[in-house]
């Protein structure tokens, strides 16, 4: 057996761990190594349940016996020898939970980086005060867009999802987006006494009350005859545009059927207040290069390089 310490080769002999058979097999050192095979081939038990085990193995023993406690130790594998071992480090594949804050900067800490150069080394436009760091960041308070909470988008509604037949009058469905049954039937009384005609096809409404049904923050109050709603009694029924009843929804409802209908009619778009980078103007300000962070994050990597 070589045991020279210049031997090329990382020599392993009988091993045995889980489903290898008295394996004896030499890894070329200073190289990359690949195992392959099929499922069950004894892949793993070679490359980290023997040699990196054994490399683990060795170096507890240089560790001295109450620092040992602290590390998670690896059994010995069955094996007869290994010679010529160097010490080893275990990459562990892993998938990372989708995030819409992840980027390949926060996957890579390159962003951290980044953050730092434009908070020390940034052009600031005159007058502006000093940032911090974390203030490059949308996904800190400090620089976070108010708008969109550091997201970059904002979600929105659009007339052709809240009405999809413009053909239909009110009374027949034309908002979709509005609830049904006695919910939906309120609404139609509300807004038939406000005064606009719900038996018109929705493309011939007027455009200012089409959009005032739809996105106004306004709640009027209308008093509901019994006769009209065919109930026993009147009441104060309040009005609530298409937009407003879908976000109330989104925001409030406990119903996950109600919310998932309420997104059929939300629309994602960047944010307008930040142009979809998610920080605020006073980061989106400061330049490196004649560029902003925000321009710098969305360039390739050899374009980063070559500033």
């Amino acid at each position: 057996m070589n045991n020279d310490a210049r031997d090329p080769f990382v020599r392993v002999r009988g091993a045995s761990e889980n489903n290898l058979r008295n394996i004896d097999v030499d890894v070329p050192r200073d190289a990359m190594v690949a195992f392959t095979g099929v499922s069950g081939s004894g892949k793993s038990s070679l490359a980290f349940g023997t040699l990196y085990a054994e490399a683990q193995r060795r170096y507890f023993e240089s560790v001295a016996p109450y620092a040992r406690r602290l590390l998670q130790q690896v059994g010995a594998p069955h094996v007869q020898e290994i010679t010529g071992l160097p010490p080893a480090v275990a990459l562990q594949q892993r998938r990372g939970s989708p995030s819409s804050r992840s980027t390949v900067g926060t996957l890579t800490t390159l962003s951290n980086l980044l953050r730092m150069l434009y908070s020390r080394a940034g052009t600031y436009p005159p007058g502006a005060a000093r940032l911090d760091a974390e203030s490059f960041s949308p996904n800190t308070a400090a620089g976070a867009c108010p708008e969109c909470h550091g997201l970059g988008v904002v979600h929105d509604v659009a007339e052709d999802l809240l009405v999809p037949d413009p053909s239909l009058s009110i009374r027949e469905g034309a908002i979709a987006a509005w609830p049904g049954a006695w919910q939906g039937a309120n609404l139609r009384s509300v807004v038939s006494g406000l005064g606009i005609d719900i038996d018109r096809p929705w493309r011939r409404l007027r455009k200012k009350d089409r959009d005032w049904l739809l996105y106004t923050d306004e709640q009027p109050s209308v008093y509901i005859e019994p006769e009209e709603d065919r109930i026993d009694y009147g009441y104060q029924g309040k009005f609530w545009s298409a937009r407003k009843h879908v976000m109330h929804v989104l925001a409030d409802s406990k119903s996950e059927k109600m919310r998932e209908r309420a997104l059929r009619f939300v629309r994602s778009v960047p944010c307008p207040e930040c142009h979809g980078s998610g920080l605020r103007p006073e980061a989106l300000a400061v330049t490196f290069a004649g560029r902003s962070i925000a321009e710098i994050n969305a360039m390739p990597l050899t374009g980063v390089v070559a500033l």
